[in-house]
């Protein structure tokens, strides 16, 4: 239930707005309201509202210095602004503090209830970025994990292990298997998989998937590139597969990481 918090200083406008709107609708409740705006940034800062409506002019802070104030403080709301017609020139104000709602006074019902309506969809949205943002971040640094884990192997160990990594590095875009990589160093087939196993604790195959994987994601890291260009870049010719073995990896279709990847800040 999203919660809305409501500051006027008219005591009949509060009313209206709060008496007569079907919250239940809109699966809404008010938690609170004011007629001033220094009340209701504090009373805000402990409610915690979803969504304000708040008018422009209002004794001890404004409705523009209000949601100021709100922002600085990091609070996720959604303003409805309400204004007169004389009052336009505020508008440029809470565009600037980016607020996408404003009613003008007289409050039309059914204006406010598409503003209403609108701004709830306006916060299923960005829950719905930041959830996914979430899963990014949970991703990129499981992934990192993972590759970590793979690098703190002593290649130096095992002269072969290190020839064989080495090569997988630099051709993992080909279609190359254990049976053709074997046959480059003159071993056998067994004994190549054996050792991966024992010295890696990985499989060849999981080894070579890290590694097109971990080379895809700083690819899509450009929005520009298509994914399938990406799939054949790292050595898979069908990007359908290439998309499954990413969400089973990553956690998220290279789509979904590549299109949140932009808000995600770097280490």
């Amino acid at each position: 239930m999203y919660k809305v918090y409501v500051a006027d200083d008219s005591i009949l406008v509060r009313k209206e707005i709060i008496l007569t709107t079907p919250w239940k609708d809109f699966d809404c409740v008010v938690v609170g309201q004011a007629g001033d705006g220094k009340t209701a940034y504090n009373e805000i800062l402990t409610l915690h509202p979803d969504i304000v409506i708040a008018d422009i002019k209002m004794p001890e802070m404004d409705g523009l210095e209000l949601i100021s104030e709100l922002k600085k403080q990091k609070e996720e709301t959604e303003f409805i602004v309400i204004s007169g017609y004389s009052e336009f020139e505020y508008a440029i104000t809470a565009i600037k503090l980016e607020v996408k709602n404003y009613i003008l006074k007289p409050i039309s019902d059914d204006e406010l209830k598409d503003t209403l309506r609108k701004t709830i969809e306006q916060i299923k949205n960005r829950k719905n970025i930041e959830r996914l943002n979430s899963n990014v971040q949970m991703a990129v640094k499981t992934t990192k994990i993972c590759f970590e884990d793979i690098l703190k192997i002593d290649f130096n160990h095992n002269n072969y292990i290190k020839k064989i990594t080495d090569y997988m590095n630099k051709h993992y875009m080909e279609d190359i298997s254990v049976k053709d990589v074997a046959n480059i160093f003159f071993i056998s087939e067994s004994y190549l998989a054996k050792l991966f196993k024992k010295e890696m604790n990985v499989t060849f195959n999981d080894y070579l998937t890290y590694i097109r994987i971990k080379t895809s994601m700083g690819m899509l890291k450009n929005n520009q590139t298509k994914v399938y260009e990406v799939s054949l870049a790292v050595g898979y010719k069908d990007y359908r597969y290439f998309s499954l073995i990413f969400k089973k990896l990553v956690g998220m279709s290279p789509k979904e990481y590549q299109m949140h990847l932009t808000d995600i800040p770097e280490d």
